[in-house]
């Protein structure tokens, strides 16, 4: 179904206009005269083709023209030779670098793609072919020496041109006949094979196109592999009959599949114009590929949505920008026309492309999807300054990441693949690890965020990382308890003990702020970890040192208002727990402690919840204090501050 959907695609966009030839980026031109006559090598490279706002500095890339087929793939001891385009080593027998080939394999690849143009220069009888027979000839026994540019490259690709023509050699009517003839005798069909895809007698493809732009460590071109060998032979199969799949199909897939990947794709039918980005990358190995049946809005600027990239959706047609922007709100959106969606994940590695998920739907069940998607997701920040109206899917399993690891490994790629999944499909949990490593690296950086350098980033990635535990427990409560979920806002009705702990965490470190102003080493660096896993051992002492802090900050601050409502908080929170709170000095008394020994890991999430939103809560300003409590009139006398 995977390759039967690109097909479709390929044919819907019109990708291979033509099967003899495809449109691929040529970096120079060598013109030939009469009798082979050397006139020149003109650059034919432009300058790549960046987003607006990038910093980055633009590469001098070809310019795309249609060029003969290439083949699938060119590899082992003596590598075919291209027809008529091909880079420097078979056509001027030159390495670059000098030393990447042995002056006699330089000879040989040059011999081999002049051996092809001889042929067609004997069965066409072309006056331009044989002028480049002629040149070849010359250069290759040193009569004539081309001066090789220093901005050539080992894989820039060359054509040829005859005397002042602007069009190519190849494109000469007596040269593309030729070029026609051949390659419809190399694809004579076979009665026995049917394609999978067309369900029509066909030539079986024994390669497949490579891949291109697939992430990976290594950047490369990759391989699509139907099996391993061992695998069939076993069976009487040769290469590719055991899934037979037709060259002409394969061509079309595997356009399709690169047009998918590319991150600025060349429209077939005008070289000089782009063809819509239909690709978000979730992480360095891992890049998601989503179309629809019939060209739509919403297949050509889909990825816009998971990116939340409002600037990019302004300039999108009113109805589509008003579609992106109620689904970050998590609001549904009614669509006029339903379509068939596509979406496919694939990961890199190992010069072979891994088929991480497929996912075929509806665009109006992925369109209600993300929007509860993104309610799930909706959650007060902590970060201060503008933020976009919901987190990017890169930017949530950024969060999850290791901070040595973020620009390199980042997060398995099945997890990612498994988050992306389910913010399309809201049949489906969100991935348990993706939950626990949020909750982990919550942890491991909430100390981190007065850094001066990465405290905005880490604050930033700590809303995000809330922002997962959010959606992962209110998704399941949904499936598996058919309860109510976690809110936006703190919550003063909330009776999950992890989330009244984690509340009582956050006022007993505004306490210690009140009392100690900014210190070393918090009760939050030091305990936090402890307390969300295991409150019994810890909140007995830290509610022994919440009564020198309040008595320390009653003597001391000015705002002895606020410390007795820290301190009337702690007292609804505990009382939740059935825990006495003795108002002694003595260290060695010893609290009733109703607290439990331990949280799961669910509860854990709460723990984080409860603690975040509260610490959000504590720092309002009067006005934003003040709507909070005609918002909740019934909420407990502890929380409502100032009435």
């Amino acid at each position: 179904m995977i390759l039967k959907a690109l097909y479709d695609l390929a044919i819907r966009e019109e990708l291979v206009p033509d099967p003899d030839f495809e449109n691929t980026p040529v970096s120079w031109v060598i013109r030939v005269g009469d009798s082979g006559r050397f006139l020149g090598i003109e650059p034919l490279k432009q300058a790549e083709k960046l987003p607006e706002g990038s910093k980055k500095k633009p590469k001098m890339l070809g310019t795309p023209k249609s060029v003969p087929k290439r083949l699938t793939s060119r590899s082992g001891k003596d590598p075919e030779a291209e027809f008529f385009v091909d880079n420097p080593l078979y056509i001027l027998g030159k390495s670059i670098p000098d030393e990447k080939y042995k002056p006699l394999v330089c000879k040989t690849r040059q011999g081999m793609f002049a051996n092809r143009i001889k042929l067609c220069a004997k069965e066409s009888d072309d006056n331009a072919v044989k002028a480049c027979v002629t040149f070849l000839q010359k250069h290759a026994c040193g009569e004539l020496e081309v001066a090789i540019p220093s901005e050539m490259k080992g894989n820039d690709l060359i054509a040829f041109s005859y005397q002042m023509e602007e069009s190519f050699v190849h494109k000469r009517p007596a040269v593309v006949e030729y070029w026609r003839k051949i390659n419809s005798v190399s694809q004579n069909t076979h009665g026995d094979s049917v394609c999978l895809i067309t369900g029509e007698f066909c030539t079986p493809a024994k390669k497949h196109k490579k891949l291109k732009n697939v992430p990976q460590k290594k950047v490369g071109d990759i391989a699509l592999s139907p099996c391993n060998q061992a695998a069939f032979k076993s069976y009487g199969w040769e290469e590719g009959l055991n899934a037979v799949i037709g060259e002409k199909s394969s061509d079309f897939a595997m356009t399709a599949l690169n047009r998918l990947l590319h991150p600025n794709p060349t429209d077939p039918q005008d070289p000089n114009q782009t063809l819509s980005r239909q690709n978000v990358h979730l992480s360095s190995d891992t890049v998601v590929c989503y179309w629809t049946r019939n060209k739509s809005e919403l297949s050509d600027s889909f990825g816009l949505a998971i990116e939340v990239d409002e600037e990019k959706v302004k300039a999108k047609p009113a109805q589509v920008a008003e579609l992106y922007k109620s689904l970050w709100k998590g609001i549904p959106y009614k669509l006029d026309k339903p379509d068939e969606f596509y979406s496919l994940v694939l990961s890199g590695g190992q010069g072979r492309a891994t088929v991480r998920d497929w996912f075929e739907s509806n665009t109006q069940y992925v369109v209600d999807s993300l929007a509860q998607y993104f309610a799930d997701l909706k959650i007060e920040r902590c970060c201060p300054g503008k933020h976009p109206e919901s987190f990017s899917l890169p930017l949530l399993l950024e969060s999850l990441a290791d901070p040595k690891e973020r620009r390199d490994e980042g997060i398995p790629s099945a997890i990612g693949a498994q988050f992306y999944r389910a913010s399309i499909d809201n049949k489906l949990l969100f991935p348990q690890p993706a939950f626990s490593r949020a909750i982990l690296r919550y942890r491991a950086e909430l100390g981190k965020e007065s850094d001066e350098n990465k405290g905005w980033f880490v604050k930033n990635w700590n809303d995000a990382r809330v922002a997962i535990i959010k959606a992962y427990l209110n998704r399941k409560y949904r499936k598996e308890l058919k309860q109510k979920g976690v809110l936006e806002k703190m919550n003063p009705d909330c009776a999950d003990k992890g989330y009244l702990l984690g509340q009582l965490m956050s006022v007993l470190e505004k306490l210690q702020t009140e009392a100690l102003g900014n210190v070393n080493a918090s009760i939050v660096d030091r305990y936090f970890s402890g307390a969300s896993a295991s409150p019994k051992s810890v909140f007995g002492s830290l509610l022994r040192n919440a009564r020198h802090h309040a008595r320390k900050a009653k003597d001391e601050s000015k705002n002895k208002g606020q410390i007795f409502n820290l301190e009337r908080l702690i007292d609804q929170i505990c009382s939740q727990f059935d825990v006495s709170l003795k108002k002694t000095e003595d260290p060695k008394a010893v609290y009733e402690n109703g607290f439990p020994a331990h949280l799961s890991q669910e509860q854990q999430g709460m723990f984080v919840l409860g603690y975040h939103q509260m610490r959000k809560w504590l720092w309002m300003t009067r006005e934003e204090r003040d709507f909070w409590n005609d918002e909740h009139p019934n909420a407990a006398r502890a929380y409502l501050w100032e009435r």
